[in-house]
């Protein structure tokens, strides 16, 4: 990119993906309620033709009578039910990255959520998957679901909270500190260990984060979150798999050293949060994401 990447102008939302009032390109799209501060949604698209015009096309649901299902855009069911709350239309602003690689593009999507977190202590209104209490959320539309018969669509609900309605968890600490310290993003790290030590490894139910790096690289492997003893075996498994596009970065177990935070407090939606953050963090510092981040 010859040029710094900028967000455009807000624009309203509605029918913005009609004309030429988006570029026909991939990148980075942010949503709020006109008058707020904060987001309500920040995302990414640019995989094979999904431009940013035809991703925000996949929004003309939120317009409708009814809440959308959560295909062909996630956002859909959370954006509907602020719309039925709020009565206050929303405004879109792009950036464009024309031609960036995809992890890399994800990696800015990560850094753009979370300088939004740092700067208001929240991530935008119903990015992880939340909705706003008082709604039930539309599931998914695949062919497993309707072989099923579990396709439906949410709508204003007394149900008790769900998870998904419960609050987001703020930054733990700064972005700009050492991927391989103790107390990396505000977290208590334990000791770096190599994988192929089993012995060390976390009681298998745990959740929480983890990182794994190669000794002596400046930059991390990968960040995740989830069950932590499964998420290490699981990398492991791509390690030895012939032709999968992170066996090259998980083939060398003897090299490769792992470290983890346990907490069985953390929500689903809070320990993606806290993973963006680790993602973000490794961006600001170094240009782009974990080695292995993003590529399947």
């Amino acid at each position: 990119m010859a040029d710094t990447p900028s967000w455009t102008p807000w624009l309203p939302l509605e029918n913005s993906w009609r004309g030429n009032n988006l570029p026909d390109a991939g990148g980075l799209y942010r949503i709020r309620t006109i008058g707020q501060l904060t987001l309500d949604y920040l995302g990414q698209t640019g995989i094979g033709t999904m431009t940013i015009r035809k991703r925000l096309g996949m929004l003309r649901g939120i317009y409708a009578g009814v809440m959308p299902l959560s295909d062909p855009h996630v956002a859909g069911p959370g954006l509907w039910a602020l719309l039925q709350d709020r009565q206050t239309p929303f405004e879109v602003s792009v950036m464009p990255l024309p031609g960036v690689d995809v992890a890399v593009r994800k990696g800015q999507e990560s850094l753009a959520i979370s300088l939004h977190r740092q700067e208001h202590g929240v991530s935008p209104t119903i990015n992880f998957g939340r909705v706003p209490l008082g709604f039930t959320r539309s599931s998914h539309n695949n062919s497993r679901l309707q072989l099923a018969g579990k396709v439906f669509r949410g709508d204003r609900s007394t149900t008790l909270p769900q998870d998904y309605h419960r609050p987001g968890i703020p930054p733990q600490g700064a972005l700009d500190d050492n991927c391989h310290g103790a107390s990396w993003c505000g977290h208590a790290w334990g000791a770096w260990t190599v994988v192929s030590d089993v012995l060390t490894r976390p009681p298998k139910q745990a959740n929480g984060l983890y990182r794994f790096r190669v000794r002596g690289k400046s930059g991390l492997v990968y960040v995740g979150q989830g069950r932590v003893a499964d998420r290490i075996a699981s990398h492991l498994k791509k390690g030895s798999a012939a032709g999968h596009s992170q066996q090259g970065h998980f083939n060398d177990p003897a090299s490769l050293e792992v470290s983890w935070v346990l907490s069985g407090e953390w929500l689903d939606h809070q320990r993606l949060e806290l993973e963006n953050d680790l993602i973000a963090s490794h961006v600001l510092t170094f240009g782009y994401p974990p080695a292995a981040q993003f590529i399947g």
